[in-house]
């Protein structure tokens, strides 16, 4: 199995642990009708999880939501990072999708359980091959050429720079980290048969198909 994620120089880098920050973008946390945290928090996803591929495949009997989100690559090993130096542990950055089995999630949520099962089947961390400039210009999501999701970094209620130094405080990053940093609002259903098209600016920078 594929535990690989790819730079823009074509390098394969192993990834070591998938870390996701939750209701970081304060138009999502309403439309799912939650308060925005006062301190980061974060979930994780499992190695199997990881999709590098150009298809998604659905689990069966399960309504699989699409939240994308710009991700960053962990290029060095660090711990009780401050907020001015975590670009220099950054390797690269990509688009990805969290994809959530949204009502199982609920479920969970209501019975005051972790989410894991929910945002960790296989295939449900997709990314795109990473490149070393930030993503700066809005980034977007279509589904079936329909945007569906658009957002820009800058509304993130906690930096990528806060993200890192604040996980760092309380665990160590390894190099071959994945932090997914949250997704802005617009989450909804994918089906099979669908195309996605995930963008930053003008350019369209990869492609899916739901199976």
């Amino acid at each position: 199995m594929n535990h690989n994620v790819q730079n823009d120089q074509g390098n394969l880098i192993p990834v070591r642990n998938i870390y996701c920050i939750g209701r970081n973008y304060r138009a999502h946390a309403a439309e799912l009708n939650h308060d925005v945290p006062d301190s980061p928090f974060f979930f994780q996803k499992s190695i199997p999880a990881l999709n590098t591929s150009n298809e998604i495949i659905l689990p069966e009997n399960r309504e699989i939501h699409h939240e994308l989100e710009i991700v960053v690559l962990i290029g060095k090993n660090g711990e009780k990072i401050s907020a001015s130096s975590t670009d220099t542990f950054i390797s690269g950055y990509a688009l990805g999708l969290d994809l959530t089995d949204r009502i199982y999630q609920t479920q969970l949520k209501e019975a005051k359980l972790p989410w894991l099962l929910a945002k960790s089947f296989k295939g449900s961390a997709v990314v795109s091959t990473f490149q070393s400039e930030k993503i700066q210009k809005d980034y977007w999501l279509k589904v079936n050429d329909e945007v569906r999701q658009k957002g820009n970094g800058s509304q993130m209620v906690f930096s990528i720079s806060q993200q890192i130094s604040f996980l760092s405080s309380m665990i160590p990053l390894m190099s071959g980290d994945l932090i997914f940093t949250g997704t802005p609002s617009g989450v909804g259903p994918i089906h099979s048969g669908d195309s996605l098209e995930l963008g930053i600016g003008e350019r369209s920078i990869h492609s899916l198909s739901v199976k």
